[in-house]
């Protein structure tokens, strides 16, 4: 009886021991780079997360203008920018930097950062990580091209995300910027609502999101009072490369969160 409970042991302890070596091979095996991310964790630690904002202990904020559609609003916008010479940071996508190559080239003349909005204005997150890819490095060869510079800061289409964009557009040199402060002036309030809306809710490192589009008309009539509240706030107004020159990149979304909770 007592030899026949030790082979009962024997056989489990065998079988535990295969199993055991089994698990320990499968562990081994190679996996694509996407799948070893443990993407709960990055999310939590902030890793795979955007850029909302700059740690700064400057006054300053960036201002950045997305061009998607149109020629007749990018040019009242330059026009406003070298009146009070103001410079900003432009994110274009590939398609309408192609087809309006002489406005891209003004934007560099007159001392602008260029910025990647990505090529097929559509939610990357939706797609797969080569069709990302692909978007990116589609509006990246022709920004090159077309500009004569080499973008570092991307901003997808409508602001839509997810880890493995953020992901995909560092592997191609991309910091993935989203903005605090939205002046709405794509939905075309008028432009005194967009002043209030972005002097009220401007604080100490905040990336301002604003159009250039033909589809934002309210903008260009906005712009002077917007510039003119903000310094005499005491607000710097620059690009994004000069505000991330200033401190570190922040990759908690403030958007929503109360006004006392803000860093004026």
């Amino acid at each position: 009886m007592i030899i026949r409970k030790r082979t009962i042991f024997l056989c489990l302890l065998l079988m535990i021991l295969v199993a055991a070596g089994f698990i320990a091979l499968r562990s081994r095996e190679v996996r694509p780079v996407v799948d070893m991310y443990d993407l709960t964790t990055a999310a939590v630690q902030n890793i795979q997360m955007p850029v909302f904002y700059v740690n700064t202990d400057r006054k300053a904020v960036a201002l950045t203008f997305d061009i998607s559609w149109g020629e007749e609003m990018p040019h009242k916008v330059l026009d406003v920018l070298k009146e009070h010479n103001q410079k900003a940071t432009f994110f274009l996508s590939g398609p309408w930097a192609k087809r309006y190559k002489d406005i891209v080239q003004r934007i560099v003349d007159e001392g602008h950062e260029i910025a990647s909005h990505g090529q097929e204005h559509e939610n990357l997150s939706q797609l797969s990580k080569e069709e990302i890819r692909k978007n990116i490095q589609s509006a990246h060869d022709i920004l090159v091209n077309v500009s004569g510079t080499s973008p570092t800061y991307f901003r997808p289409p409508n602001g839509d995300y997810n880890d493995l964009v953020v992901l995909t557009a560092r592997e191609l040199g991309y910091e993935t910027i989203i903005w605090s402060v939205d002046s709405r002036d794509w939905q075309r309030p008028g432009a005194s609502y967009i002043v209030e809306r972005v002097s009220r809710y401007t604080f100490r490192g905040a990336i301002l999101l604003f159009h250039a589009s033909d589809s934002a008309p309210d903008t260009p009539d906005a712009l002077p009072m917007v510039l003119a509240n903000l310094k005499s706030a005491g607000y710097e107004i620059m690009t994004l490369g000069e505000l991330m020159s200033l401190g570190t990149p922040a990759r908690d979304d403030p958007r929503g969160r109360p006004e006392s909770e803000l860093p004026r």
